[in-house]
């Protein structure tokens, strides 16, 4: 939902944590609520089981429904012929949700309607009992839902708990919806529940930058000891590039550097070889693209490879593999540093 992490990082800071358990919150099915059915595996569920899901926040915009979070919503729709899907994914704000990138489902139940409220706590009963093995949480790993907010709660595989979610109206609230977010596994749909076989947790995909018409901008603080980009670039096509800024290598204001060159307080003209350095191929505090500093051409010419005047550097690269770009200024003193290079990549023809 809309600044779900942001919201959640507020209920997290209350320094009163309420510890409600499930019956707390009345989860566990009642004489009301005992003929629910429960949703059932598509598969015959293996005897291993999941770890439980890590916590994997939405780091980039790719606002498409995972197949995994599409099935687990068909399915409680199916199940439960009086709810729906609210929605899965949003088109990409400047917060952080797992609706930025496909992973979360809003499941549309409300509150005050008696029936679905025992289908909510139904589904929850069944998400959070032990399996036969006795493992706790046994669908909710099986599906790879990393938490679950409703009605006011919070339920984070980080605490395993019920929680207080500082929110204001019913839909901020999780009144008129359950909001399900899932790890990768999960929304890929790549678990056991899906699959009939225990996946391990995997990494954020890196979807393919192959777009003619798009570009992508991406910062490397001075201070970082490595950028990977969220996207990979594609074996074999050519892209440029374009790298400009400038950062503080120390805390003195004078001693400055791009992408390629460098001026020292002492020295302010600007060179390719920083101070100290004897040879350009070592590169120091240069930016470092996949492991090489080499090939950095400046945009405009001022002497010596550099420019001293908009900072500017170009170069192309066509790489061998399908993987992300590596970015790392090198510096091995960056503890003092302040300031960034922002480095644009465009996909040549």
């Amino acid at each position: 939902m809309f600044a779900d992490r942001r919201t959640w990082r507020a209920a997290r800071r209350l320094t009163l944590a309420l510890t409600v358990g499930v019956s707390t919150l009345v989860l566990l099915p009642t004489a009301a609520s005992a003929a629910v059915p429960t949703p059932r595996p598509p598969v015959a569920l293996p005897v291993g089981i999941e770890p439980m899901p890590p916590y994997q926040p939405q780091t980039y915009c790719d606002p498409h429904d995972k197949p995994g979070v599409v099935a687990f919503g068909q399915l409680l729709t199916a199940t439960y012929k009086d709810t729906s899907v609210v929605d899965i994914s949003r088109p990409c704000g400047t917060d952080t949700s797992e609706h930025y990138d496909g992973r979360a489902l809003d499941w549309g139940a409300y509150y005050k309607n008696p029936a679905q409220v025992a289908e909510v706590n139904t589904v929850f009963a069944w998400l959070f009992a032990k399996d036969a093995a006795g493992n706790p949480n046994a669908m909710l790993r099986r599906l790879g839902i990393m938490y679950v907010i409703w009605n006011k709660q919070i339920w984070g595989t980080w605490s395993q708990k019920w929680e207080p979610y500082a929110c204001s109206g019913e839909t901020a609230c999780h009144q008129n919806h359950v909001h399900f977010s899932f790890d990768w596994s999960g929304a890929l749909k790549k678990t056991s529940f899906w699959t009939g076989r225990v996946s391990v947790p995997m990494d954020p995909p890196h979807p393919l930058y192959t777009s003619l018409t798009q570009h992508e901008v991406v910062t490397v603080p001075a201070t970082s000891y490595g950028v990977t980009t969220w996207f990979a670039l594609k074996a074999g096509l050519r892209y440029r590039l374009i790298v400009s800024g400038i950062y503080h290598y120390r805390p003195v204001r004078g001693d400055n550097a791009d992408a390629e060159c460098s001026s020292s307080y002492a020295g302010p003209k600007w060179s390719a070889l920083a101070p100290g350095e004897t040879s350009g191929t070592t590169g120091l505090r240069d930016l470092v693209v996949n492991g090489t500093s080499s090939g950095w051409r400046a945009a405009v010419a001022t002497g010596g490879g550099c420019n001293s005047t908009t900072h500017t550097y170009t170069g192309t690269l066509v790489p061998a593999t399908s993987e992300p770009l590596q970015l790392v200024i090198n510096d091995p003193d960056r503890a003092d540093d302040t300031g960034a290079l922002t480095v644009t990549v465009v996909r040549l023809p």
